[in-house]
């Protein structure tokens, strides 16, 4: 059996071995990617938000990153992931203040690099690629946990994660808060 040396890969070989259950690469992607995350935290951290939660969210979105990431599109994986993790603060700050940011100069659509580009082959390795993260995640997770944080990637607000689970809109965000920390705690 070979033995990876995970250290010396480079983000985007760890980003396909992350897709393919690979705990190990999962890990020390996050780790790599824990300054990126912090960095684009404290761009957004004032009095109003804990620093704490913008690191949450971007971990989540450091997450939807890993599993959209397609190294063919020509960026590397620590400039896709930081646009993705800005764009994600960006809307959580949006959400949480019910205004538009000020400072948007920096935001970049990601719907508009794929339109059209890519193919049917593209979509089967990417829907490959996502299974196998989500299997990942599903040894991470609890039940609950797991179909909350599926339903959160998928787009969806509290409220309709409620509606969908049946759940309360507080036991959607105590399931929420529980991903954001176990995410947190495999750095």
């Amino acid at each position: 059996m070979e033995v990876k040396n995970y250290h010396d890969m480079s983000d985007e070989d760890l980003a396909e071995l992350c897709k393919r259950y690979d705990d190990s690469a999962l890990h020390t992607l996050l780790k790599r990617t824990e300054s990126v995350i912090a960095n684009c935290a404290a761009a957004f951290s004032d009095s109003r938000f804990e620093n704490e939660d913008l690191i949450q969210e971007g971990m989540v979105a450091c997450f939807r990153a890993i599993l959209s990431y397609d190294s063919g599109k020509g960026a590397s994986f620590r400039t896709y992931a930081a646009v993705c993790i800005k764009n994600a603060l960006k809307n959580f700050v949006r959400k949480k203040n019910n205004v538009f940011l000020s400072a948007d100069e920096d935001f970049v659509p990601l719907g508009d690099e794929t339109v059209g580009s890519t193919t049917t082959e593209d979509e089967y390795i990417s829907s490959e690629n996502y299974k196998n993260l989500r299997k990942s995640l599903k040894n991470i997770l609890s039940q609950t946990e797991y179909t909350v944080f599926s339903f959160f990637v998928e787009g969806l607000s509290y409220s309709e994660i409620s509606e969908k689970t049946g759940q309360s809109l507080k036991s959607v965000d105590c399931a929420m808060q529980r991903v954001r920390k176990k995410l947190k705690s495999i750095l």
